[in-house]
């Protein structure tokens, strides 16, 4: 039979997740040299995975923002430290951060929604203070997401808030400098297949997305292609 059975597919699935991580390793070289007593803000936590794993890297003064009412309640059914929009409009209107987090949002807004959202937000880093960005590049996959509005890529960010408008036609009033990037990498895969979204005749499909995972893994990445970026910024002193 050429079609998989529900634990087949589950499992082989499970297995090519497994290899095909990368992602986090990225994270992992971004924030090691980054002290572990700073005061983070993430903003859009979601459902705190990041905000665990941040925690698992040894950081510890961590409060998260999300407009999910929901998961906001589930966040701290967990232990975690997260607040509403309107809870942190109300409550944390005038606190600074040593750092802040954008993970996987940038990609939601259209560029004039995304300039007023992190410049409403970067009042909140202090001067000198870290910024971190994790965002999908443009590839095959990336439109499967409905709510993508576009890509943003390292260059753009850094020409509008580098302070010179030779690439756009304005500037944010706030400076970023780009201290770090790494690249995130994924292994070939095939998703937009007729067999793959019947669940029929899928099981060569899922075989060739495990066995490309085991080439990507095996060969460090090598077999694969970027993805997504992870940008850390510094905020300088010399707002205008």
């Amino acid at each position: 039979m050429l079609t998989a059975s529900p634990d087949q597919r589950k499992q082989l699935r499970s297995i090519t997740k497994q290899l095909s991580r990368h992602e986090m390793t990225q994270w992992e070289k971004v924030l090691a040299p980054l002290d572990r007593n700073m005061s983070i803000l993430e903003i859009g936590c979601g459902r705190g995975g990041k905000t665990d794993f941040l925690y698992a890297q040894g950081f510890t003064d961590i409060l998260g923002v999300e407009k999910n009412e929901y998961q906001v309640t589930e966040c701290c059914k967990r232990g975690l430290r997260v607040v509403t929009l309107e809870e942190f409009d109300t409550e944390h209107s005038s606190d600074q951060f040593d750092f802040l987090i954008l993970s996987h949002i940038v990609e939601h807004f259209d560029f004039i929604g995304l300039v007023e959202f992190i410049d409403g937000y970067l009042k909140h880093l202090k001067p000198g203070g870290l910024l971190l960005i994790a965002t999908p590049m443009l590839h095959p996959h990336f439109w499967l997401d409905l709510d993508h509005q576009k890509p943003y890529y390292p260059q753009g960010i850094k020409n509008f808030y580098s302070g010179k408008d030779e690439q756009v036609g304005f500037t944010s009033k706030y400076k970023l400098k780009l201290k770090d990037i790494r690249f995130r990498k994924s292994p070939l895969r095939i998703k937009n297949d007729r067999n793959l979204l019947l669940k029929k005749n899928d099981l060569p499909m899922l075989l060739f997305n495990m066995i490309s995972a085991v080439a990507f893994k095996c060969s460090f990445s090598m077999v694969g292609y970027k993805t997504g970026w992870i940008g850390l910024y510094k905020l300088q002193d010399d707002r205008s």
